[in-house]
């Protein structure tokens, strides 16, 4: 009986990501789509851009939806990724850092410049 439930277990941090951004760009393009279709009546737009297809409110709202979805969830994906493929913690410190390299006198390494004036 010790055998662990898949459910009882946790979430790795890929599975974390991913629901956190399809959760906050379902919410963003909800808000969006409130304030988009606040702001113009989806008839209108329906009745001077429908061209040759027939094309319903629901799916004037759909296709809004979907399309502030998929932006959002693009947003969403590109601000994980900057996160988790940003600089490593200390590096505003200067832990892990290279060197400041070595400026010398060209001079040193090739004696055929010695003469030569390179100011």
């Amino acid at each position: 009986m010790n055998e662990e439930h898949p459910v009882n277990r946790r979430w790795s941090q890929r599975q974390r990501d991913w629901a956190v951004m399809l959760w906050v760009s379902f919410m963003s393009a909800a808000a969006g789509a409130y304030v988009t279709f606040g702001l113009f009546n989806p008839i209108d737009i329906i009745m001077t851009r429908s061209g040759d297809f027939d094309m319903g409110v629901k799916l004037a709202y759909g296709l809004a939806f979907g399309f502030l979805y998929l932006l959002c969830l693009l947003a969403s994906w590109l601000t994980v990724f900057m996160i988790r493929t940003g600089p490593a913690p200390g590096h505003a410190a200067g832990k892990g850092r290279r060197e400041v390299p070595k400026i010398e006198d060209p001079t040193r390494s090739n004696p055929d410049l010695g003469d030569e004036d390179w100011t």
